[in-house]
């Protein structure tokens, strides 16, 4: 099956045709096999194949036929080349993609989802497939990988790497059932997660900022500039997850719709706390992308900018845009603070709720730093992905739902449940950014269509884009990534080879996963509860801005 840049089925060709100097973008599966003495086998690949004959590799790989499932396409290989029949199977990498090349220029380069099977049958080998084999310990076969002359496959080698970054224990791993997902069909209309807040976090806001305004022309009224880049980015709109999902944290423990009047004001008032916490987030964001602009309207430091060479005031007026729209930022973080103030629950509760905020900001500035840290460099995909969750992933979907929650008095089973579905669905969110970086319109995302590309942002798109590019677009990727002057001719070239290595295709696939994962969870909460999360999941993860 031939995939297309995003992983999409494109057209279908013979296996013996496809394995060349240029071999097409395919799809494939790979299987390791352990038994409850906690042995891995290793199979030595027969001398007459193709690609790579002679190597030590994992279990067994294979090609999916056409209109087969993953699964059905495993077992099958299982049983063809070993005659083993899995009593369990679990996917463990279900985004693994990989482009590997043989000394004679014959080329690797696939979608290969990588399952872990457990099996009590015995092996008996398919000579044309497999000429030897090993049960090994997974500390022995992690240190083979670890070894480049240990003779390992390359793909073989790359994923031990990466499932030992998930589990420790591929038997206990395969041997945990996760809950099926629940099959749900949400009427966005009855379902709409946003109908309950309505437009009360907008209200409260408004006349904060109102308010607070006053404040600043008390001090001096050059002070009130401070406030308009707040006040203009909440204007401007914005999707208002991060006050919604507070809403739905709540509503996983207690309906909203029977608040008493105190609490319903708490509720507002630590989900404009949120809201404001995020415009924080967003004016520091545009200085450090150097963005232009910011849902259609120009960000705080050009605004800022051309009001100081408006005024012919003294000095740089490019670095006081700057110091201002951070000034801007450091004033916003204040607001979130003094919104959260607000709330009258309970001290022990008020504590509890607090106590997450602060979570939620220490994570957000870590992920920030650790954003700026990797521009640029060679970040690993665990890397990657810690930025993604810390970033974005925790601040937007996870830390919202758990103080929403919190304020309402959940138990520890609900918190657990909401922290999984967040991370799973806040690291989707950000994949999905990461996609709208590159390749994104900026009419729709209201920002530069190339401001991922211009930065060198280490995004995981873009970190699995160097690692698994062919080598011409390779060079381009290096080349380009990280220029603040690209042209249109030039970010293209960019996309191209972006699609062409397979990594979009691989983020993809792990959005898949990541939404089939949040699914899952949510057969822990009540039905109500669950579609509002699947309605909201789908829109974080199924957008254009």
């Amino acid at each position: 099956m031939l995939l297309d840049g995003r992983g999409r089925p494109s057209g279908r060709a013979r296996k013996s045709a496809i394995h060349g100097l240029d071999t097409p973008f395919h799809l494939a599966i790979s299987c390791y096999v352990v038994r409850a003495d906690g042995r891995l086998l290793i199979t030595r690949r027969a001398a007459a194949k193709k690609t790579w004959p002679g190597v030590w590799t994992n279990a067994c790989c294979g090609h999916p036929r056409p209109d087969e499932s993953l699964e059905s396409a495993v077992r099958r290989h299982l049983y063809d080349e070993l005659s083993l029949c899995a009593d369990r199977l679990r996917v463990v990498l279900p985004d693994f993609t990989y482009r590997a090349m043989m000394d004679n220029g014959r080329v690797e380069h696939e979608l290969c989802p990588v399952f872990i099977a457990e099996v009590s049958d015995d092996v008996v080998m398919d000579p044309d497939e497999a000429d030897a084999l090993e049960w090994v310990t997974w500390g022995e076969l992690q240190r083979r990988a670890a070894d480049p002359g240990s003779g390992l496959s390359p793909w073989s080698r790359t994923q031990i790497g990466r499932i030992a970054q998930i589990t420790a224990d591929p038997l206990a791993w395969v041997s945990h059932r996760p809950n099926r997902a629940p099959v749900r069909h949400p009427d966005v209309g009855a379902n709409d997660p946003f109908v309950a807040m309505g437009s009360r976090v907008d209200d409260l806001i408004e006349e904060f900022i109102e308010t607070a305004s006053d404040l600043l022309g008390q001090f001096d009224p050059m002070a009130i500039e401070l406030a308009a880049p707040i006040r203009a980015l909440f204007r401007a709109g914005g999707k208002r997850l991060r006050p919604c999902l507070v809403y739905c944290g709540f509503e996983a423990v207690a309906p909203v719709g029977e608040l008493s009047a105190d609490v319903r004001n708490d509720l507002d008032a630590i989900a404009a706390a949120v809201e404001m916490l995020h415009t924080f987030a967003l004016l520091h964001d545009d200085v450090m992308d150097r963005s232009a602009t910011r849902r259609g309207h120009a960000t705080a430091h050009i605004a800022f900018t051309e009001l100081h060479a408006s005024s012919a005031a003294v000095g740089d007026s490019e670095w006081f845009g700057t110091s201002a729209a951070l000034v801007a930022g450091d004033l916003a973080f204040v607001w979130a603070d003094q919104l959260l103030d607000r709330i009258g629950c309970n001290s022990p509760v008020a504590m509890r709720v607090r106590s997450v905020f602060n979570t939620l900001r220490n994570e957000v500035i870590a992920g920030q730093y650790m954003d700026l840290r990797l521009a640029g460099a060679s970040a690993s995909d665990q890397q990657a992905l810690a930025v993604a969750l810390l970033k974005s992933g925790r601040y937007t979907v996870t830390r919202p739902l758990e103080i929403g929650a919190t304020l309402a008095g959940a138990d520890e089973t609900i918190l657990a449940a909401l922290r999984g579905f967040g991370d799973a669905v806040g690291i989707a969110f950000q994949l999905r950014d990461d996609v709208l970086g590159v390749f994104g319109n900026p009419q729709l995302t209201g920002k530069g269509a190339s401001e991922d590309l211009t930065s060198g942002k280490g995004s995981l798109l873009l970190v699995r884009a160097l690692e698994l590019a062919a080598p011409a677009e390779r060079a381009i990727l290096r080349s380009y990534l990280g220029r603040a002057d690209l042209d249109c001719t030039e970010v293209e070239a960019c996309r191209r080879a972006v699609e062409a290595s397979g990594a979009l295709a691989s983020i993809e696939a792990l959005i898949d996963a990541k939404l089939l994962e949040a699914d899952r969870i949510l057969a822990e909460l009540p039905d109500a509860v669950a579609n509002q999360l699947t309605t909201l999941s789908r829109s974080l993860t199924h957008r254009a801005a």
